[in-house]
């Protein structure tokens, strides 16, 4: 009986300490880990915004907002972090966030429909960051932005931005000239993608980039453009439309354009 109890006490003992070696790690990263968590609304009318994706930029972690504008990310690292709410067709809005382990951030957001001072940035380095932190000299418009302009082509909605201008036999067929530099000296990309046109031939030829399905035109010049080859010396256009950016749920936005020969 005496063994027999020193059995019983030793398999007990054994038991919590494995018991112990396995939640000490799960343990650890929870004390490690934090929680971000808000609202998104409307800055015109303060109500609340669904389907809205937020994103910490840094560990490419996205989630929806829900029916009440609602959103938690759980365990996530300690540390600074840039994150992000988008919306289709709306300027993105951008916090920067500190999370400390074993609490939780509140960072809420005010959706509006004007210029954003903190942008996303892709073309300059192929991944997305804050336009503070981007050192390359990049110009970014929204569709916002775009909607607002009289344009015909991708060359009218760029001209008069800083360092751009355009080259025109028209206004259908206009492309944009970045700091002096023309034809196969500027690339113009979709998504990143090259498109394969002519325009960079000839002035006859347009860029075939229906610019009113733009979510947002990149433009890079300087030492960046290098990352696209030796034709994007003078610099790098990229209209990005979002479509691969897949959400659950129906999405969709609504467009006019109207005209009249009254004079």
């Amino acid at each position: 009986m005496f063994i027999r109890s020193h059995l019983v006490v030793l398999i007990l003992v054994a038991s919590f300490v494995a018991a112990s070696l396995f939640q000490a790690p799960a343990l650890a990263q929870s004390q490690a880990t934090g929680t971000v968590r808000g609202i998104v609304t409307l800055e015109d009318t303060g109500k609340p915004i669904h389907g809205v994706a937020v994103t910490i930029l840094q560990l490419r972690r996205t989630i929806m907002t829900g029916d009440d504008g609602a959103y938690e990310l759980q365990n996530v690292p300690a540390g600074k972090y840039d994150i992000v709410a988008h919306l289709d067709r709306v300027p993105d809005v951008v916090r920067m966030i500190e999370v400390s382990a074993g609490n939780t951030a509140d960072v809420a957001f005010q959706i509006r429909l004007k210029r954003a001072e903190i942008q996303v940035m892709v073309t300059a380095t192929g991944e997305e960051e804050s336009s503070l932190k981007a050192i390359q000299p990049i110009t970014s418009l929204g569709a916002t932005e775009l909607a607002d302009k009289n344009f015909q082509s991708l060359g009218e909605a760029l001209d008069h931005e800083l360092g751009i201008s355009k080259r025109s036999f028209g206004p259908a067929t206009s492309r944009p000239v970045l700091r002096g530099f023309d034809g196969d000296r500027v690339l113009v990309l979709e998504d990143g993608n090259r498109i394969g046109a002519l325009g960079f031939q000839s002035g006859d030829h347009t860029e075939p980039m229906d610019v009113m399905n733009l979510e947002k035109l990149e433009i890079v010049r300087g030492p960046a453009t290098l990352l696209y080859g030796n034709n994007a010396i003078g610099g790098v256009v990229n209209g990005i439309t979002g479509h691969d950016s897949a959400h659950p749920g129906t999405h969709g936005y609504v467009t006019g354009v109207a005209g009249t020969n009254n004079y």
